[in-house]
C-alpha cells in the first residue's frame, strides 16, 4: 500500500499539460475561466457552462470526447484540448472536433445567422507549425486580397515549446513546469498545490490517475483486439476471393467490411497474379 509520501511523489511529477491533471483543474469552472481569459486575452470573459470529458456521440461515425467544453456569456462554444505528442494530423483532430460541436449543439431548422461562435483552442507541448510562435491564430482569407473572412470559427493553437516571454506564454510555460505560484493566474496555482501537496488533494489525484492509467489500459486492449479481428476479417475475405467468392457474397457473409475495401482486396489480387 501507497504511503503518502509515496503518492505525493506521483502527482508531483504531474503537470498541467498532462490529460489528467488538467482535466482535475478544468473541472473548477473559475479555473477554466481564469485560462481561456488568458489564452484569449479576454480579461472580463465570464464562462457560464462547463464540461470536461464530454462525449459527443455521432451516430454511425466516429464520436469524440473533448476534454474541455465552455459556453460564454456571449453563447459562444469553447473547445480547449491539450496534446503532448505529436503523433497524428492535429489540424484535422481540431477540425473534426468542430464538425461534431456544429451537429451536435446546432437545433435542426437554426438559421445560419444564428450559429453561435466557436471557439477552437488547441495547447500541445511541441510547436504545431514551427514557425517558433507562443499562439498561433488562425483565419480563413481571401486569397486573391488578403482580407479576412469571418464565419464565427476561431482556431488558436498554443503551445508550451516556445517561450516569447509574453503572458500567455508565462501560462504556457507553468502548464509545462506546474510549481510555484503566479500572479496572473493564482486561482490555477492554488489548485495545482492543493493537488500536490493537501493530503486529501493528493489521495484524490492519485484515485485519479489509477483510474485513468485502468481505462488507458481497457480502451488500449480492446483497440488491440478490433485491430486483431480486423486483420482476420481481411484475411479471410482474401482466402475466398482466391476461392472464387464474389465481393457481394463476401461483403454479405463479413459486414464488418466494407465492399470498397473487398473490391480493393479482389483487384490487389489479380494484380499480383
Amino acid at each position: 500500500m501507497q504511503t503518502y509520501e509515496d503518492q505525493k511523489a506521483v502527482v508531483a511529477k504531474l503537470n498541467v499539460i498532462d490529460d489528467i491533471l488538467f482535466q482535475k483543474m478544468a473541472e473548477d469552472q473559475e479555473i477554466a475561466e481564469e485560462i481561456l481569459r488568458i489564452i484569449l486575452e479576454k480579461p472580463a470573459l465570464k464562462v457560464i457552462q462547463s464540461q470536461t470529458q464530454r462525449f459527443l456521440r455521432n451516430v454511425g461515425a466516429h464520436s469524440v470526447i473533448l476534454d474541455l467544453l465552455c459556453e460564454d456569456e456571449d453563447h459562444s462554444l469553447i473547445n480547449c484540448e491539450v496534446q503532448k505528442e505529436d503523433d497524428d494530423d492535429h489540424q484535422r483532430r481540431v477540425r473534426f472536433n468542430h464538425s461534431n460541436i456544429d451537429t451536435v449543439f446546432v437545433e435542426k431548422g437554426i438559421d445560419y445567422r444564428d450559429l453561435p461562435d466557436v471557439y477552437l483552442i488547441f495547447i500541445s507541448k511541441f510547436d504545431t507549425f514551427g514557425e517558433n510562435r507562443t499562439i498561433y491564430h488562425i483565419n480563413r482569407i481571401i486569397e486573391e486580397t488578403g482580407s479576412v473572412v469571418d464565419n464565427g470559427v476561431h482556431e488558436i493553437y498554443v503551445n508550451t515549446a516556445v517561450n516569447d516571454k509574453s503572458g500567455i506564454a508565462e501560462l504556457m510555460q507553468y502548464f509545462k513546469n506546474s510549481v510555484g505560484e503566479h500572479q496572473n493566474f493564482m486561482k490555477l496555482c492554488n489548485r495545482v498545490r492543493y493537488f500536490k501537496e493537501d493530503q486529501k488533494g493528493v489521495q484524490i489525484m492519485c484515485q485519479a490517475v489509477q483510474e485513468y492509467a485502468e481505462n488507458y489500459a481497457k480502451e488500449y486492449a480492446e483497440k488491440y483486439a478490433k485491430e486483431a479481428a480486423q486483420k482476420e476479417n481481411i484475411q479471410t475475405a482474401i482466402n475466398l476471393l482466391k476461392n472464387g467468392a464474389s465481393v457481394d457474397l463476401i461483403a454479405l457473409s463479413i459486414p464488418s467490411l466494407s465492399r470498397q475495401l473487398i473490391v480493393e482486396l479482389s483487384k490487389q489480387l489479380q494484380q499480383s497474379v
